[in-house]
């Protein structure tokens, strides 16, 4: 993922370094706290948040100091059949969900979210999203919020019950992060399913 970051970055440096060379300020990027060194111009900041947005990323311009900070959240979804807490406080998966065979059949699985590196905020807001093979969405799950303030890694699981998989080929399952400084939600992972062979 690093190499995506710094790709981007030196692409978008070669477009913006004729503004830089006119006069226009240097813009200081810091992605997940670390600071990359580019001669991109404070006028390509919008830019470089839509291209942030579309790598599943938040990001925070303050203009006073031309500083961009990119803040990705690392997030793993596992699709399951059971999902279950022992009394040693152990998780135990079961079943990992690659596909299944057949459509139009009332399905019942669970999604497993592991988030590092969230923004820290006290009202993150969560939603899971399965989306079809049309690309509209089958079902979008209730909002979760969370808050981020005292720790920006953690977990939880959350249950499709019943959902019906009426097309065949591969759905998406996305989670969706919105924090208020947001609008809108940004997709900040993804995990597939297939119905038929």
């Amino acid at each position: 993922m690093k190499k995506r970051w710094i790709t981007a970055v030196l692409t978008l440096s070669m477009l913006g370094f004729g503004s830089v060379a006119l006069g226009d300020s240097v813009l200081k990027i810091y992605v997940n706290g670390d600071k990359i060194d580019s001669d991109i111009s404070a006028s390509d900041s919008k830019t470089i948040q839509k291209l942030a947005e579309k790598l599943g990323a938040f990001s925070n311009l303050d203009k006073s100091d031309s500083q961009l900070e990119i803040e990705k959240p690392k997030v793993n979804l596992l699709v399951l059949e059971g999902i279950q807490q022992l009394k040693n406080k152990n998780i135990l998966f079961t079943n990992p969900i690659q596909g299944y065979r057949d459509k139009n059949i009332p399905r019942t699985f669970n999604v497993f979210v592991d988030i590092d590196n969230a923004p820290v905020t006290d009202d993150l807001k969560i939603q899971l999203v399965l989306i079809g093979p049309n690309g509209k969405e089958v079902e979008d799950g209730k909002v979760m919020k969370f808050s981020t303030k005292k720790g920006t890694s953690f977990y939880f699981s959350y249950p499709f019950i019943s959902t019906k998989l009426g097309d065949y080929g591969t759905y998406k399952i996305q989670a969706k992060m919105k924090t208020d400084d947001y609008e809108d939600f940004v997709v900040v992972g993804e995990n597939t399913i297939t119905v038929g062979k």
